[in-house]
């Protein structure tokens, strides 16, 4: 199986300075939508996952065939509800589902970055997530919710981005 096919990734195009001081350029970014986003893009819900998650949160991920890690919590009539409302779920940074990670190739050395990858903060991940939330053309989300290191993400939006 081609992995890659099974992944919507946007591909930033503009530098992200991180919080440990290092740039990284042209990287991508893993997601997946759940829902429609309506006319005015005011019901658009990102969810950030935990430390082993990924961006599949509900549904069947189309990569280990299992239910997502939040199945029984997104969909039609469930509490983040798809029929009404847009669900954004994003690999984080420095993840290993089509996202720039350690395993993403270094575009200047052209190897794996391996453990040369920079150190990076919740922060990093939150401004990552918030290209694809301006991509998307969305001005203000209705809510971001997420538990553990997905907590953590969603308390920076609130304090970044408030």
């Amino acid at each position: 199986m081609n992995i890659k096919q099974n992944i919507n990734t946007l591909i930033i195009k503009k530098p992200l300075k991180l919080d440990c001081g290092q740039i990284i350029n042209d990287y991508p970014l893993a997601y997946e939508t759940y829902g429609l986003l309506n006319k005015n893009k005011d019901n658009a819900i990102l969810i950030c996952h935990a430390l082993t998650g990924d961006q599949y949160a509900a549904g069947i991920n189309p990569v280990t065939q299992k239910k997502g890690w939040w199945h029984d919590m997104i969909g039609k009539d469930k509490v983040f509800d798809t029929s009404l409302y847009y669900i954004i779920c994003c690999n984080v940074l420095g993840g290993c589902m089509g996202t720039t990670g350690p395993k993403s190739i270094n575009p200047k050395t052209k190897k794996a970055y391996g453990l040369s990858f920079p150190n990076i903060s919740i922060k990093d991940i939150v401004l990552l997530q918030k290209e694809l939330i301006t991509y998307l053309g969305i001005n203000k989300l209705f809510c971001v919710a997420g538990g553990s290191m997905g907590g953590m993400q969603a308390l920076e939006w609130g304090v970044s981005f408030p």
